[in-house]
């Protein structure tokens, strides 16, 4: 063949190449064509994919002018023998060395600092739960646990690690909102609502409001107030935003007592109800997409709007303390991880090295220290996870130890003296509690 027509033919050949199958954990086989559609937003991860696939499609033109351009039929084998080969060079390209590359970077903090063992509880863990904006569980000085071999939640409290039951029920059913002393609320596998604390025999259950259809209320600080938002009916126009408040009293069984205050916000945005301080009177709110404010019970804003630089969406984490704030990112989809605070102590800023998802923090109640845990966010390579103490006077870092990749660490202040961590031995989990600096 001559050496125009071989070039005509192998470039045509060589888009095969976006026909080799990629191996999709959750899609499973992928041709690579389809793949990089999925990739059509330009971004630095995106043009080193498709530079993957463009040496993948050179490789191929190569070969296939090879073989047009030769006498021998024997030389078709070659193809045959490399097809696996290509297959698998692209599904290590794509898949690993091109998010190795672009979408990790090297942690290169050292370990560092000491902090004195207290305690230790072998069978239990840390639970994530959901306990407003406002640090009621650590100026409590206690954390929910779960016990893995029950699979029952219970309280974690100091001196001497002390474990105490709760009734909650048993693992299994969903948290919708933790407070102090145990109070939880929580859906039942029906769906509906169920409130308990330390002053329950059973759960209670919480009846629904006539007009919630899309209800999401929340646990006030004190455990014993629910609290949510709606918006109030309106004949044209947008409808102003509503808080209520319900006492949860063991006799209630209605909604005929709950409170309503009218809110003086703009009722075109989007606010989510994220924390209740009702001995206080201050109720916080998310904005989206990254503006939090605090309003009073009577409706008026107090504090805010504060719209932390750098965070994709402070409403997935976000703490008010005296004088000030700390902000991260609980979600994030792109770029590197964030935690922000401003302080009456100082302000300041730590970025997460890409490839990791701040797994946990915790803040000091007295706003001293922040605690933090990183895991990674691929399921390739060998990122390590890491927890490291902030001082957020100056930023410094106090702690820092790495753990093994996929290691989910969670952490918990017990009031400004005890740090809790959870760490995992062959095979058996633990909470270590560690005193503050």
């Amino acid at each position: 063949m001559s050496r125009r027509r071989a070039f005509t033919g192998a470039i045509v050949l060589s888009f095969t190449a976006y026909l080799i199958p990629l191996f999709n954990i959750h899609a499973g086989l992928v041709p690579l064509g389809v793949a990089l559609v999925g990739l059509a937003e330009p971004s630095t991860y995106s043009l080193a994919t498709l530079a993957a696939a463009l040496a993948i499609q050179a490789i191929l033109f190569a070969l296939f002018y090879w073989l047009l351009r030769g006498r021998r039929w024997r030389n078709w084998l070659v193809l045959i023998a490399a097809a696996p080969l290509l297959v698998y060079g692209a599904n290590l390209s794509v898949l690993y060395i091109v998010p190795l590359m672009v979408l990790v970077e090297r942690d290169a903090q050292p370990e560092t600092g000491d902090l004195a063992k207290v305690c230790s509880v072998p069978g239990v863990i840390l639970a994530q739960v959901n306990s407003g904006a406002d640090l009621s569980l650590e100026r409590a000085g206690e954390a929910w646990v779960i016990r893995q071999e029950e699979r029952l939640r219970a309280r974690l409290t100091m001196p001497d690690c002390r474990i105490a039951n709760v009734a909650a029920p048993r693992v299994g059913s969903t948290m919708d909102h933790v407070a102090p002393r145990g109070y939880m609320l929580f859906r039942r596998d029906d769906g509906n609502l169920a409130h308990v604390g330390p002053d329950h025999t059973a759960p209670l259950a919480v009846p629904a409001p006539s007009s919630g259809k899309y209800w999401s209320p929340i646990l006030s600080d004190d455990g014993r107030t629910l609290a949510w938002l709606d918006r109030q009916p309106a004949q044209t126009g947008p409808r102003p935003y509503r808080l209520h408040l319900r006492r949860m009293n063991s006799d209630h069984t209605n909604g005929d007592e709950d409170e309503t205050i009218v809110l003086d916000l703009p009722p075109r945005d989007q606010f989510e109800l994220i924390g209740a301080d009702t001995e206080r009177g201050r109720f916080t709110l998310a904005r989206f997409r990254n503006g939090i404010l605090a309003i009073d019970r009577q409706g008026r804003t107090i504090t805010g709007l504060v719209s932390p630089d750098g965070i994709y969406d402070a409403r997935w984490g976000f703490r008010w303390l005296d004088g000030g704030w700390v902000a991260w990112d609980g979600y994030r989809e792109e770029g590197r991880s964030r935690v922000v605070w401003l302080l009456p102590a100082g302000s300041g800023e730590v970025i997460i090295p890409k490839g990791r998802n701040i797994e946990s923090l915790s803040v000091d109640p007295k706003g001293r220290y922040i605690a933090v845990s990183v895991a990674t966010s691929l399921r390739i390579g060998n990122t390590k996870s890491s927890v490291f103490l902030i001082r957020t006077a100056d930023g410094q870092e106090l702690f820092r130890r790495y753990h093994p990749t996929f290691s989910r660490n969670r952490l918990a202040f017990l009031g400004a003296d005890y740090l809790a961590m959870t760490r995992t031995e062959n095979g058996q989990s633990f909470i270590d509690v560690y005193r503050v600096p």
